[in-house]
C-alpha cells in the first residue's frame, strides 16, 4: 500500500485501514461509499432491475431521520446521468421518491434520457446544467412470442405507457397536447426547454447550489 492510499483510507476509515494493508478496496468502490456517507448517488448506467436498491438507501436515510424535523434533514441528492432503461424500476423508485419525507433533490448531468428523464422529474427540487439534455419518447416492449402472447403485451404496454403519460403531465408543464404531438418522436430538450416545460426547476450556475 502507498502512501498516499493508506492516508486516504485513515482519513475516511480511521483503523480500519490498518488491516487492510494487504486488501486494497477498488478505487470506484471507496468513493461510492464516500458518496453514501454524503447521501448522494450517481446514477452513471442503464436502469434495471440490478438499479432498484437505490430505494432502499432513500428507506434507510429515512429511517436514519426518523425522529429530525423535515426542515432539518440532510438532502438525499441523485446525480443522473443516464440512457434510460427499464420503466418498472425508475417507477418504483419514483415511488419512493414520492413518499420521501427526507428531501430528494434530483440532478441533471449530461444526458437525463427516457427514464433518466422521469427520474430527474420525481425531485423535490429538480436541478439541471446549462448544457443538459432531457429525452422523451415511447418505450420499446422488448415483445416477442406467439399471437396471443404479443396481445396480451401490447395491453400492458398501452398500460404502462397510460401510466406514464399521466406522470409527465402531473410532474411538468407539459400539455396533453404537446405530449402526444411528440412522444411517438425522440423528443430532445436542452436547458431552455427543461426549464420551460417544467421538467427541472434550477440550472446551476454556482456549485454551492448542488454541494
Amino acid at each position: 500500500m502507498n502512501s498516499q492510499t493508506k492516508g486516504l483510507l485513515d482519513e475516511t476509515f480511521g483503523d480500519v485501514a490498518a488491516i487492510m494493508d494487504t486488501v486494497l478496496p477498488e478505487p470506484d468502490l471507496l468513493e461510492f461509499y464516500r458518496r453514501l456517507e454524503r447521501r448522494e448517488i450517481l446514477w452513471n448506467t442503464f436502469i434495471d432491475e440490478n438499479t432498484i436498491d437505490v430505494s432502499m438507501y432513500i428507506l434507510k436515510w429515512n429511517s436514519e431521520d426518523k425522529k429530525i424535523p423535515v426542515e432539518n434533514r440532510v438532502p438525499i441528492k441523485i446525480y443522473i446521468n443516464s440512457d434510460g432503461g427499464c420503466v418498472n424500476t425508475v417507477m418504483h423508485i419514483i415511488d419512493i421518491i414520492k413518499l420521501s419525507k427526507t428531501p430528494v433533490y434530483t440532478i441533471g448531468l449530461g444526458k437525463a434520457y427516457s427514464s433518466g428523464g422521469l427520474l430527474l422529474m420525481a425531485g423535490h427540487k429538480r436541478y439541471i446544467f446549462p448544457n443538459t439534455c432531457c429525452l422523451i419518447h415511447d418505450g420499446s416492449s422488448g415483445a416477442f412470442g406467439n399471437t396471443s402472447k404479443l396481445l396480451d403485451n401490447l395491453e400492458y404496454t398501452k398500460e404502462i405507457e397510460s401510466k406514464v403519460q399521466e406522470y409527465i403531465l402531473s410532474h411538468t408543464k407539459i400539455s396533453k397536447e404537446l405530449f402526444k404531438e411528440n412522444y411517438r418522436k425522440d423528443w430532445y430538450l436542452f436547458s431552455e426547454d427543461i426549464l420551460k416545460y417544467g421538467i427541472a426547476d434550477y440550472v446551476v450556475t454556482d456549485l454551492e447550489d448542488v454541494l
